[in-house]
């Protein structure tokens, strides 16, 4: 053989080896968790025997031939998603048997064929691998995970996901994590790739399914990486709110805590981008993401830009599986068409506390939902087997609330949801030019607000005597929370109408007095089952200093003017309460907190505004320091003013109130 034709030789060979590890064809290999897999098998070139490489152009089989790659991905993982009345797939025939198909109904677009798509993933199968080892390498904390977890599920009073549901999967979870030895041993490359594989495939929900055996869909052999994502969501919000306290002493504890944290919200964040990017729309995924937003802004801050792209993604994701539209026909199991309305509805709840306090539009309408608001249902009940569950669904009245007098976690997701529709109402005013017509829409939106809250269950509606009951403190914590919604969205009502003088506004005097008044209901010292003081600080920052800016305004037009309140607003009580204010607001706030440096400051401003009103001839002849535009209504005015800024400079708006979501 000469020498030319042994150098074309061997290029061949060097094409037919590097151009192998494109080919999608694949063969079956038992992996650990006990079910096939698929694995790339090396096949043969392109090109032909005699060595003619085929060309770009067209041939006779180019319809039939797909180029793959070594990252392409699945078409089923780009399936659109719920499509509506619209949309392209609305006009075409329907098929009998897409009727019968209830995935295919939620996705007319989509194609169940399990062929590659023809580019390659930004995510690279090897990156994926990595990640996922990360993720699985963060089980070592498996045991303070589960004592987290669990003290959660006992614990918190607002919680999307039904606590039975969450604990099925946590105790799967951990058979998977003693099993392939992950406390003490490093991640196995196999479970790797079957956990990604299984992520990778469409969540199918038989609509026999129960509420019991829900996570078997997405455990054991068939373990996700959403569920994984979710379970160290919740143990890390945990432990940032105080649970398992008795695991260590308080040293241990401020040491190990931000370590733990972090080391969660990574491993969640990882979960989440890598099934955003590689398995379709499920109800796994929304947990996940409603989850990691709440984490996420405890960690980085409300105002923080990962924040406000989670919530973005969190509507494009609700909007995608639909459920913000009730089904037509039920193709799901019950207990998950409930938990979709809970989602929906406290995904709401969250757009509208966003929105109001960055003074942006919402993400989520209701105009554009026609979802029903969840039943007032316990958990226990919600999966229950079906006739337990219609047995419970008994004891509800026609507009779906308890009747025994029981305050249920989904109870404070209802009653946000109502105040919200108001909310969104109010901030369509308070993001456009105000008009003539402006007040009388306004007033009215004011009349419906309270027409909605009497026709509440008593139970369910606040008073001050509910600390002196046989209450659990959380559900008194949630009574004050609801109606200091209620009572915020007349606020800004009365902020939007501005009338003058400030001295003569009975209703927003008014309503500023009962802000401040039932925020410093939270600040008395009771017996708490979990570390309240953020709850206390979230309240005081979003309800107590923009009520209370109000009110001092309105202390030094008085001493300008000499003009006197209407009778019913004491000039005494006032004072007596912005001095309880600034006391909190020196002891709320801890060193180290995010808001820690603008509770300091903002006790300063108010007390020496306060000082110069008191001393009155101080106020007549003289201009206070510092100006009360420095503190504006949270999220009516905004935060637009340059001298306003260095107040929230490295401010954690979302280090309380967490619990409260």
């Amino acid at each position: 053989m000469t020498p030319k034709r042994q150098a074309v030789r061997d290029l061949r060979r060097m094409f037919i080896t590097s151009d192998s590890r494109f080919e999608p064809t694949t063969t079956r290999s038992s992996n650990l968790l006990g079910y096939s897999a698929r694995i790339p098998r090396p096949r043969r070139s392109l090109g032909s025997r005699n060595g003619y490489t085929p060309s770009l152009a067209a041939d006779s089989d180019s319809e039939q031939r797909t180029t793959s790659f070594p990252d392409a991905e699945s078409a089923q993982t780009y399936r659109p998603g719920y499509l509506g009345p619209t949309s392209y797939a609305a006009g075409l025939p329907r098929d009998d048997y897409l009727n019968q198909s209830s995935h295919r109904r939620n996705s007319d677009g989509s194609d169940a064929s399990d062929h590659e798509l023809t580019f390659q993933h930004y995510i690279s199968k090897s990156t994926r691998m990595r990640m996922t080892l990360d993720v699985l390498s963060s089980l070592r904390h498996i045991c303070l995970i589960e004592r987290l977890v669990l003290e959660y599920c006992e614990s918190n009073q607002a919680g999307t996901v039904a606590a039975p549901i969450i604990l099925n999967s946590l105790v799967s979870i951990k058979t998977t994590v003693e099993k392939f030895g992950l406390e003490n041993t490093a991640p196995d490359a196999q479970l790797s790739t079957a956990i990604l594989s299984n992520t990778m495939r469409p969540l199918e929900i038989p609509w026999s399914t129960e509420a019991s055996s829900f996570h078997e869909l997405f455990t054991g052999t068939k373990i996700r990486l959403e569920i994984i994502g979710l379970i160290v969501t919740i143990a890390a919000r945990s432990m940032f709110f105080g649970l398992a306290l008795d695991m260590w002493n308080g040293n241990d504890r401020r040491a190990i805590r931000p370590q733990f944290t972090n080391e969660m919200l990574r491993a969640s964040t990882t979960c989440l981008e890598l099934c955003m990017r590689l398995t379709t729309v499920n109800d796994l995924l929304l947990w996940l993401l409603y989850d990691n937003l709440l984490l996420t802004s405890i960690m980085c801050g409300d105002t923080s830009p990962p924040v406000w792209r989670r919530l973005g993604e969190l509507a494009t994701e609700i909007y995608a599986l639909g459920i913000h539209r009730e089904p037509r026909d039920i193709d799901i199991p019950i207990f998950l068409l409930e938990s979709r309305r809970r989602v929906f509805c406290a995904s709401y709840n969250l757009d509208k506390s966003i929105a109001t306090f960055l003074g942006r539009p919402p993400r989520i309408s209701w105009r554009h939902a026609d979802v029903k608001l969840p039943l007032d249902l316990r958990d226990e009940d919600l999966a229950a087997a079906q006739p337990e569950f219609e047995l419970a669904c008994q004891n509800l009245d026609k507009d779906g609330w308890s009747t025994d007098g029981t305050h249920c976690r989904v109870s404070w997701i209802r009653l946000r949801c109502i105040t919200g529709t108001f909310r969104e109402e109010i901030l369509d005013f308070s993001l456009e030019k105000l008009s003539e017509d402006t007040e009388p829409k306004l007033l009215d939106i004011s009349r419906r607000c309270k027409q909605a809250w009497e026709a509440l269950p008593a139970h369910l509606r606040y008073k001050p005597s509910c600390w002196d009951e046989d209450l659990p403190s959380g559900a008194c914590l949630w009574l004050v929370i609801v109606y200091l919604t209620h009572l915020y969205n007349e606020f800004l009502i009365q902020k939007l109408l501005d009338k003058q003088p400030l001295t003569r506004n009975h209703p927003l005097l008014n309503v500023s007095m009962e802000l401040l008044s039932t925020v410093l209901t939270l600040g008395q010292p009771r017996d708490r089952s979990f570390d309240s003081h953020r709850d206390f600080s979230y309240t005081i920052l979003l309800y107590g200093i923009p009520s209370a800016s109000v009110l001092v305004s309105a202390l030094q037009e008085q001493a300008r003017t000499g003009q006197a309140f209407p009778p019913q607003i004491a000039r005494s009580e006032i004072i007596r309460n912005l001095s309880v204010l600034i006391s909190n607001l020196e002891s709320v706030a801890r060193p180290g907190d995010g808001n820690y440096a603008l509770c300091k400051k903002a006790a300063k401003v108010f007390t020496r505004i306060i000082d110069n009103v008191l001393d009155q001839g101080l106020v007549r002849n003289t201009h206070s320091d510092t100006p009360l535009d420095s503190l504006p209504a949270v999220g009516l005015d905004g935060l637009d003013s340059m001298d306003v800024m260095d107040l929230f400079d490295n401010m954690d708006w979302s280090a309380g109130g967490q619990w409260a979501f």
